[in-house]
């Protein structure tokens, strides 16, 4: 940006000019994202568990967001269907994913 000031002295018939030049560089904030379970302790094979995924959106981003999520489980992209169901919710500026694993099965140990 670039503040041009004119300054006229009718008097003398001067015109003064200078300008100034500012950078300014904007960034948008990453959204927070964090992960809790319904159930905690030692986990059964046969009952079943839903992970919750809370994204908190910046109130900051002045336009249309959309928000993508993507579960990953230890064997990689888990898809909805079959033991896996995902439900969503969005209420600005959070947004609610919710993965179900039902029932649980010893392959389900490991990190999502």
């Amino acid at each position: 940006y670039t503040c041009v000031a004119t300054i006229y002295i009718p008097q003398i018939s001067l015109n003064i000019t200078n300008s100034s030049v500012a950078n300014i560089s904007v960034q948008i904030q990453r959204p927070n994202v964090t992960i809790t379970s319904s159930l905690s302790g030692i986990l059964y094979s046969g009952t079943q568990i839903k992970l919750f995924c809370i994204v908190l959106i910046p109130l900051v981003v002045d336009t249309s967001v959309v928000v993508n999520t993507m579960w990953i489980g230890p064997r990689g992209p888990i898809t909805n269907g079959n033991r896996f169901n995902f439900t969503t919710e969005q209420t600005i500026p959070v947004y609610n994913t919710t993965l179900q694993i039902s029932p649980l099965n010893i392959s389900d140990n490991g990190m999502y």
